[in-house]
């Protein structure tokens, strides 16, 4: 499973660095981030390093008006569900292939996908209509339809199962899937929607169709026993985890905002005064990072001075955050479906005794803290297990 860098507010200097050390690498832009200009200028210097990009139309609330966003020229100027026919998307779909996708030589398009919380017949006629016309404008080889569900689509069942009824009906190779998180929280602590996310890419996969998992954390690496292709994160929680309400807000509101160190084994982050802490009780080396996700941009914080009064910022909070979960994601697959399962079990499994003891020596994660989400996530693991263990373990090879 590979790690795009989702593109975001201030991720310009991040992608062109890890990239280069990576050499190689995906990122998918975002409209609402660059104008034409900046992308035409920021996606050469990625090819020049051995990356490629893709073009996120980020269509989800399409009365939006963040006005960099909707400024863009595929963005409708006057959107209307009821009056947006066969005309109107062929247009927008032309200008996305000769403007932002067929320019920038993306490996594969991404159609324009609003937020949906019912699944019914409209939804699928409406996308159906967008998937003809790409097709019928041969946008492009490899198509991959926008999936953005809603948290309450999200928690149900039914709509997982009549989502993956109607994606088997359409002749798409991938699937660009955007869930929004239970209760907006940026670790989800409801097992039924981890479960569900699961069974989602999962049936994707077993339809043989790509699947790219956007908007994601560490939490998202369970989705290796899916099989998904690639999850995509970035720098600040906005890029993280999905929240609509990002595309209608026209300026990027600053906000004092703390740096946080990311610790793989435990699966969560803490802010640089509990290191302070374990410093103090001479613990700090339990925080450090494993040094198979070669990660050195932490390493000033374990060097032995106090870690609050070390050059440590969020450049080097980001880059280590991405480094890390890069590898993790990489090194999540293992060659059969039950040595993967147990290898995630394993994890979620060494991330609880962790967090426990850190807990125990006054070392706490606030809201970032995995200890509040591993019994949802071993609870997901099992019963995602229960669902399609059987399948996946016979198909392992071939999906």
């Amino acid at each position: 499973m590979e790690l795009y860098l989702q593109f975001g507010y201030g991720m310009m200097a991040h992608c062109k660095h890890l990239i280069k050390n990576w050499q190689s690498g995906t990122v998918i832009l975002s409209p609402r981030d660059q104008d034409i200009d900046q992308m035409n200028g920021f996606v050469p210097d990625i090819h020049k390093v051995g990356g490629q990009v893709v073009f996120d139309p980020q269509f989800y609330v399409p009365h939006a008006d963040h006005g960099r966003l909707t400024s863009h020229s595929f963005w409708p100027s006057d959107y209307s569900t009821a009056l947006f026919n066969s005309v109107d998307v062929r247009r927008m779909l032309a200008v996305l292939r000769d403007e932002y996708n067929s320019p920038y030589e993306t490996p594969f398009f991404i159609l324009p996908g609003s937020r949906s919380s019912e699944i019914n017949d409209n939804w699928y006629n409406y996308h159906t209509l967008i998937i003809n016309e790409a097709q019928n404008l041969n946008v492009h080889e490899n198509i991959y339809f926008t999936l953005c569900l809603s948290q309450e689509a999200m928690n149900s069942e039914e709509a997982i199962h009549d989502v993956l009824e109607y994606m088997d009906t359409w002749n798409v190779q991938g699937c660009y899937v955007v869930p929004e998180p239970s209760n907006n929280r940026y670790l989800v602590d409801n097992p039924n929607w981890l479960v569900n996310l699961m069974d989602l890419t999962a049936g994707l996969k077993l339809q043989g169709k790509q699947v790219v998992v956007g908007y994601a954390n560490h939490q998202m690496l369970n989705l290796a026993l899916t099989k998904t292709d690639a999850i995509a994160s970035g720098n600040w929680l906005n890029v993280r985890s999905f929240n609509a309400n990002k595309f209608n807000n026209p300026e990027d509101s600053v906000s004092r905002r703390s740096t946080w160190y990311y610790c793989p084994q435990s699966l969560s982050e803490y802010q640089i005064p509990f290191l302070d802490i374990a410093r103090r009780l001479g613990i700090l080396s339990d925080l450090r990072t494993d040094t198979e996700n070669l990660s050195g941009y932490a390493d000033i914080l374990f060097s032995g001075a106090q870690p609050t009064t070390v050059k440590y910022g969020d450049r080097e909070s980001f880059r280590h955050y991405l480094q890390c979960l890069r590898m993790q994601a990489q090194n999540t697959v293992k060659e059969s479906y039950i040595e993967t399962k147990e290898s995630i079990k394993l994890r979620l499994e060494g991330a609880d005794r962790l967090t426990k003891y850190f807990n125990d020596n006054g070392i706490r994660g606030k809201d970032r803290d995995f200890s509040d989400v591993v019994d949802s996530n071993l609870s997901a693991l099992n019963v995602f297990h229960r669902l399609r263990g059987m399948v996946l373990s016979h198909k392992w090879d071939s999906i």
